[in-house]
């Protein structure tokens, strides 16, 4: 007997574990919560669990099997990704953390920011392949099952990501006067994207990991 919604709950699940690790851009949206406000963090993971949630339904669909240009991904476009994260970092690691926090920016400017910096972003493409090995005992499901899963995982990145951005939000006061950490967070943002930056260069060919067996 198959429980009911057991593929959303299966869904929502993988959002969440897909959400969890602390790369970069979580740190960055931290940043961006604290400074900006509890929206500015909402809408940033908003972006980064639509942007999860449309790999998500081109693994489901099948399409990283037919479409070649969704799995090689340039060289040049993981260069640029690794700079702007390793920039990104520099300037918290060189900014006041004291300075005043701003507020009320528009909407789409903390939206599209965080498109940018995680299309940009090289681990974005490893979750891309993780997402896949999740995924493959459902490619072959029904297509109400599939929108199931997909739906689900949506619901759970984004509850991750506003968790940690509430997270992040009702911690800021601590945040901002602690100088160290946010040196020792800037410090952390530009490793990762000195690390990924190597690995562009020391890897044969740039690709997402769509090509996994699924």
């Amino acid at each position: 007997m198959h429980f009911p919604f057991l593929d959303l709950i299966w869904g929502i699940g993988i959002g969440i574990i897909i959400s969890l690790p602390l790369g970069p851009i979580a740190l960055i949206t931290m940043k961006r919560t604290v400074h900006h406000g509890l929206r500015a963090g909402i809408i940033s993971g908003l972006a980064i669990a639509l942007i999860d949630t449309t790999a998500t339904v081109i693994i489901l669909l099948g399409l990283h099997h037919s479409r070649r240009s969704l799995y090689h991904v340039p060289h040049w476009l993981f260069f640029i990704g690794s700079i702007i994260v390793f920039f990104y970092g520099l300037r918290m690691l060189m900014a006041d953390p004291l300075q005043t926090i701003e507020r009320d920016l528009p909407w789409h400017k903390h939206f599209f920011a965080s498109c940018v910096l995680a299309l940009t972003n090289p681990s974005t493409y490893l979750a891309f392949g993780v997402i896949g090995l999740f995924l493959t005992r459902f490619i072959d499901q029904p297509l109400f099952t599939r929108a199931q899963v997909a739906i689900g995982f949506f619901i759970g990145a984004f509850l991750w990501w506003a968790v940690l951005a509430y997270i992040a939000f009702t911690q800021r006061k601590r945040y901002v006067k602690a100088v160290f950490l946010n040196k020792i967070i800037g410090v952390v943002i530009m490793v990762l994207a000195a690390v990924a930056l190597v690995h562009n260069f020391t890897t044969p060919h740039a690709i997402f990991l769509f090509h996994l067996p699924l």
